[in-house]
């Protein structure tokens, strides 16, 4: 073996040094190690909560899902009682136009075909079938809008809502 003394000086300050560097590199990796374990443990801590927190709205929301639907099928079930009388009266009514409309007295219209005519219906012009079809449409609309206003209104008020 070789004596210490006859090592020179410098080269035991590097060893020192070298060793000193080989610790504190194996402090640092142990420390970044632990740092990330305990990291990594909080991010998964973390992300199970995240994921219990969606499961329980996803849960909320079928409930209320479901809530909304039942009220939603009340809703539309009086819409469609209300709205099935006025629907048959506006698909058997014959549209007019009334004496203020048209010029001079009221005459009755002609008949079609043979088999048919108008001198049993109140004096008054028949409009065009197209003009006929689209007033139709339009009224059973907007009859459509106001049930369903009606229908929620009734709601509100069933429930409360209403200051």
């Amino acid at each position: 073996m070789i004596p210490l003394a006859a090592i020179p000086m410098a080269w035991k300050i590097g060893a020192a040094l070298a060793v000193a560097a080989a610790v504190a590199a194996g402090a640092a990796g142990y420390r970044s190690h632990v740092w990330h374990a305990g990291y990594d443990a909080a991010v998964s801590d973390w992300a199970a909560r995240d994921l219990g927190a969606v499961v329980a709205r996803v849960q909320d929301n079928a409930v209320l899902s479901t809530q909304q639907h039942t009220i939603n099928v009340g809703i539309t079930k009086a819409k469609n009682e209300e709205l099935a009388p006025v629907a048959a009266v506006i698909a058997t009514r014959r549209v007019r136009v009334g004496h203020a409309i048209c010029s001079g007295p009221a005459a009755p219209a002609k008949a079609e075909s043979a088999s048919g005519g108008d001198r049993a219906n109140p004096p008054g012009r028949l409009v065009s079938q197209s003009v006929e079809r689209d007033f139709r449409a339009l009224t059973l609309a907007v009859e459509q809008d106001l049930a369903t206003g009606r229908a929620c209104q009734a709601f509100i008020e069933a429930n409360g809502l209403v200051p």
